[in-house]
């Protein structure tokens, strides 16, 4: 990969990000994003665990 393939990436990226704003974390909206990813990431595994396949 080139320099200005490189370059262009990083231009596109730093514009995407500008683009995009975000969430503030501590938002109404940005509490129940995390709540929701933290449901999923430990209820999912733990309900395959502890409902897993039964012999």
């Amino acid at each position: 990969m080139g320099i200005r393939h490189k370059l262009m990436i990083i231009a596109i990226t730093q514009k995407a990000s500008q683009v995009m704003g975000g969430v503030d974390i501590f938002s109404p909206t940005g509490l129940a994003i995390l709540a929701i990813g933290i449901l999923f990431t430990v209820g999912v595994p733990l309900t395959m665990i502890l409902k897993g396949k039964k012999d």
